[in-house]
């Protein structure tokens, strides 16, 4: 890194542990939109940080399926999978449908990184260098807010739900939020998410 400012270092560790005042985080926004280099360090740390919470996946044992399948007692074979589909053809296509949505979220947590904001607001503050998205103070924002891969700050008042993926939110002393807040940091939350989305029609655009 070309910068050494010793003070920017200790406010980029803070805001991702999650201790930075908004103040310090106004702070640290400005210094990165003129640093490349502590942009980049902030941004490659947040990047590890997500992929160590998504490392170790829970491996079954080797030939755990066979010996499992070994102890249980033989049944009659039948053509079960025929006769489910005839019986029940909607709950089929449901459940292949439910199946086929669930590998498209799991890609798409993988591979959507970009950052993003969704709101119809037009008086919040959007920092796509910084990947930051502000409510200012004395502003209120009507409708649901959802940012993704960045950082939200609320100091006014948001009048519906707030929704952070793959990033920190901040409340100033004044900041308000009168629906839902929530931070999206696994891919089961986002799984989720995305289905209570999709059968609600809740997400924004």
């Amino acid at each position: 890194m070309s910068c050494e400012s010793e003070e920017y270092m200790d406010l980029i560790d803070k805001a991702l542990d999650g201790e930075i005042t908004a103040e310090e985080q106004t702070e640290l926004e400005r210094h990165m939109e003129s640093c490349e280099s502590c942009k980049e360090h902030y941004h490659a740390l947040k990047e590890i940080i997500y992929e160590m919470k998504e490392a170790s996946p829970v491996v079954a044992p080797a030939h755990f399926t066979e010996n499992v399948m070994k102890k249980l007692p033989e049944v009659k074979k039948r053509s079960m999978p025929a006769q489910w589909i005839r019986r029940y053809p909607v709950l089929t296509a449901a459940a292949v449908f439910l199946i086929l949505m669930f590998g498209s979220v799991m890609a798409g947590w993988n591979t959507e990184n970009d950052f993003a904001v969704h709101s119809a607001a037009s008086n919040i503050k959007v920092n796509s260098a910084a990947h930051t998205v502000t409510v200012p103070k004395g502003e209120t924002v009507k409708g649901d807010l959802v940012v993704e891969n960045g950082d939200i700050k609320v100091e006014g008042k948001v009048e519906g739900n707030v929704v952070v993926i793959k990033g920190e939110k901040y409340m100033a002393s004044a900041g308000q939020i009168t629906g839902d807040s929530q931070e999206i940091h696994e891919a089961v939350e986002w799984v989720w998410y995305k289905l209570k989305t999709f059968f609600t029609g809740q997400e924004q655009k």
